[in-house]
């Protein structure tokens, strides 16, 4: 089994590709130690001192670590990596849907993914349509959103910005960002506050 190390912007995080789905379609961002039990695999990598989180995401995990603790780090990570794939444990047990959902949390929630603006259209991704639903499990924020396209050049600074904000919401521990397409995006979705702003900018006079 060959595992492919990437860097990333962040010196603080690498990317390691087992060249196998992790977890297709989504992304789990584990943010420490307390729910490590959402996934068997990141249990295992935060039994490595000195790693601080943990996301998996479509063919990729993400680990972060303090940039000059690499060298130790990357050799025990890719043997965690290995042992786990080999041993045919799911990577993910997350709680059953619906359990301890919480209005109140989603809507702190849509109110922190206003801050992440759409880059295209200038506009915050709430209002914008781009949020198809939020669902609160025990300490979880699961997050389905779209895109304005397929293959929209932002899509992951978009996705990583959701998942970054919901997860400095007070009480959520993890969060999970699920693309989808159906139903596909369009204008209609915009809240009438988002459609006259970009009305006014087309039309300034």
């Amino acid at each position: 089994m060959f595992i492919q190390i990437e860097a990333t912007p962040d010196p603080g995080r690498l990317r390691f590709l087992p060249g196998q789905a992790v977890f297709p379609g989504g992304r789990l961002d584990i943010a420490d130690r307390n729910r490590r039990h959402l996934s068997p695999l990141a249990t295992r990598l935060f039994d490595i001192a000195g790693i601080a989180g943990v996301t998996l995401e479509g063919d990729a995990i993400v680990v972060r670590a303090e940039p000059d603790a690499w060298t130790h780090l990357k050799p025990a990570i890719l043997g965690v990596v290995m042992e786990h794939f080999l041993s045919g444990a799911p990577h993910v047990t997350l709680p059953p849907e619906g359990a301890d959902s919480g209005a109140l949390a989603a809507d702190r929630i849509r109110t922190a993914l206003r801050q992440v603006i759409d880059p295209e259209l200038g506009f915050n991704i709430v209002d914008l349509g781009l949020i198809y639903d939020i669902d609160i499990i025990d300490t979880l924020a699961a997050i389905t959103m779209t895109t304005t396209t397929r293959g929209c050049p932002a899509t992951d600074y978009l996705q990583n910005g959701a998942a970054e904000a919901a997860r400095g919401v007070a009480g959520i521990e993890a969060v999970d960002v699920r693309l989808s397409y159906d139903p596909p995006w369009n204008p209609e979705m915009m809240s009438d506050a988002a459609k006259a702003e970009l009305t006014r900018r087309r039309n300034p006079w």
